[in-house]
């Protein structure tokens, strides 16, 4: 079996590149996991601002620390966990795999990536409750609603008291939300609360939740975490989401966001614990936009 035919049956998303990183191969899973179909892809360049990959630190792979390009320069295997571009705009983590090889036909060095979406368990998790999830969700951006993000810091409330399991709110508002409705109009601002939402969304354990509690404003319940990994975790999702392009006729518009971050503490109710995020968040706002403060 070629080697193209081999990728095409395989299940997981994978795409293959020449020694100048063109790429020549794009399997029908990695349409379904990126949105991009092999004929936009096929002959561009993989660092061509495609899937614009970024490490868990931020770091934009395509030009620098592309796993790809060291298997084609060492013809080592690589593995790596990573951001990838979806064509909707949103993060989607993947553990890629490269690897080298030299092929015989037209005697050429290659690499495959074969990428698989972690996303794959919570999609399990979640048609379990499709049923029940119509009636606490969001319409628009498909996170839970603001009653059910109120019934969630009601439950951790109770499972401190009672088991002293720790939990976090992260307080998340779009930065410059009103000039985006107003400049490209409100199809523009609705991709990108979708493209925010679905960033977070995918990128937050099973057992949190994330939901639309305003306008452009976000809440998400972190259970059972440290007040450091609080901070971690907000860190990250901003920084996803600043690397965000969402498409417009423009081009490309970037999304920022504003997070305050409060740790539960015995003595604070449901009203306080989001008051005390929501203000960490307006100071945010207030020095500069684009950051955390817990």
């Amino acid at each position: 079996m070629d080697i193209i035919k081999l990728l095409g049956e395989l299940y997981e998303p994978a795409y293959m590149v020449d020694e100048d990183r063109r790429i020549v191969f794009w399997n029908k899973q990695a349409e379904v996991v990126t949105g991009y179909k092999a004929e936009e892809i096929i002959g561009r360049h993989c660092y061509d601002n495609i899937l614009r990959h970024v490490s868990t630190t931020g770091q934009r792979l395509c030009h620098e620390g592309c796993p790809l390009q060291d298997s084609l320069n060492t013809k080592k295997v690589n593995e790596a966990q990573v951001f990838l571009h979806h064509k909707k705009g949103f993060r989607v983590p993947v553990r890629v795999r490269t690897i080298p090889f030299y092929d015989d036909v037209d005697k050429k060095h290659k690499a495959i990536e074969v990428f698989t979406d972690f996303r794959d368990e919570r999609t399990l998790y979640l048609e379990n409750k499709e049923l029940q999830e119509k009636v606490i969700t969001d319409t628009l951006t498909g996170v839970y609603n603001r009653a059910f993000i109120d019934y969630q810091i009601d439950t951790c409330i109770h499972e401190f008291n009672a088991f002293n399991i720790s939990f976090g709110v992260l307080f998340i508002d779009i930065d410059h939300f009103k000039k985006v409705n107003d400049t490209f109009g409100h199809d523009i601002g609705d991709k990108v609360l979708v493209a925010v939402t679905q960033t977070i969304k995918v990128n937050i354990r099973m057992e949190d939740f994330v939901g639309r509690y305003g306008g452009e404003e976000f809440i998400v319940i972190l259970r059972n975490i440290s007040k450091e990994n609080l901070y971690n975790t907000a860190e990250k999702l901003r920084m996803l989401i600043q690397g965000l392009d969402v498409e417009t006729k423009r081009g490309n518009l970037g999304v920022t966001v504003s997070i305050g971050c409060s740790h539960y503490g015995e003595t604070l109710s449901k009203q306080e614990i989001v008051k005390r995020a929501d203000e960490l968040m307006y100071q945010a706002k207030e020095s500069g936009r684009n950051k955390v403060i817990i």
